[in-house]
């Protein structure tokens, strides 16, 4: 559900503003985006564009850093028993929350005054998540009320969905259907 043409135009020019690899994730660690490819790969990239996640192990790794709850860039050493190159972490925060993270492959070129000329773009990019997330939280309320015991709730529910659209509403039953 995640508006990908916009991520993908944002991770688009933070890799050709830096010229470094970059790659957009989900909280969740589920890719939503990723920049061509720039110097050296890792298997860590590798494993989340092919399988469009990491794994938990590199999760776990990555968390030891902090990630989740820093409000800017964190600098993430190599390690060579992960296959883990040098990177940036820079975590997707709005009013507080972290939505997703950037990756950015580090070569040893990314300083602090390069990640600062890309800091709008970041702050795009979580705003986006953030507006994804409000969205969502907003549909399921809607649905909620579409399937309200109230009939006022109901009447009242309003979505606005794009195309025809269908509900289904399944109650539960004791007696065996065959």
């Amino acid at each position: 559900m995640h508006n990908t043409s916009d991520l993908q135009e944002i991770v688009d020019e933070i890799a050709a503003t830096l010229g470094a690899s970059a790659t957009l994730e989900d909280r969740s660690f589920r890719l939503l985006a990723y920049g061509a490819q720039h110097g050296d790969i890792d298997t860590v990239r590798q494993e989340s564009i092919l399988r469009r996640r990491a794994t938990g192990e590199v999760r776990d790794y990555f968390e030891r850093y902090g990630i989740a709850r820093a409000n800017g860039p964190v600098r993430i050493p190599a390690d060579a028993e992960l296959k883990v190159l040098a990177r940036v972490c820079w975590p997707l925060r709005h009013a507080e929350v972290t939505y997703g993270y950037l990756w950015l492959l580090d070569s040893g070129t990314l300083t602090d005054d390069a990640l600062h000329r890309v800091r709008p773009l970041v702050a795009r990019a979580a705003a986006a998540l953030a507006q994804e997330a409000r969205s969502r939280q907003d549909l399921g309320r809607g649905l909620l009320a579409l399937f309200s015991a109230d009939p006022e709730e109901r009447a009242a529910a309003s979505i606005e969905l794009p195309g025809p659209v269908a509900a289904v509403a399944v109650r539960e039953s004791s007696e065996r259907v065959a």
